[in-house]
């Protein structure tokens, strides 16, 4: 289950744009398997940046059940 967080985040990037720069698909650590299922994914939300919006996409889509935690710690970096 994903923490309650947040609801919007002041940057002007959204959530995707950021994500984006750990895509690397041979890199193997969290942030760049988030990252690369997110990129696959042409159904994610990727002008949001309403943190409820995303957290409950992800909660829905079974593929991202082992990337939930990792999802946490990447708000957390987008947000600062």
């Amino acid at each position: 289950m994903i923490l309650n967080k947040m609801v919007r985040c002041p940057l002007e990037q959204t959530f995707y744009q950021f994500i984006r720069k750990y895509t690397d698909f041979d890199a193997k650590d969290p942030m760049s398997r988030l990252a690369n299922a997110i990129h696959q994914d042409i159904s994610f939300p990727k002008h949001e940046t309403d943190f409820e919006v995303i957290s409950k996409y992800m909660e829905e889509n079974s593929h991202y059940s082992k990337l939930l935690s990792i999802f946490d710690d990447a708000w957390n970096q987008y947000q600062y």
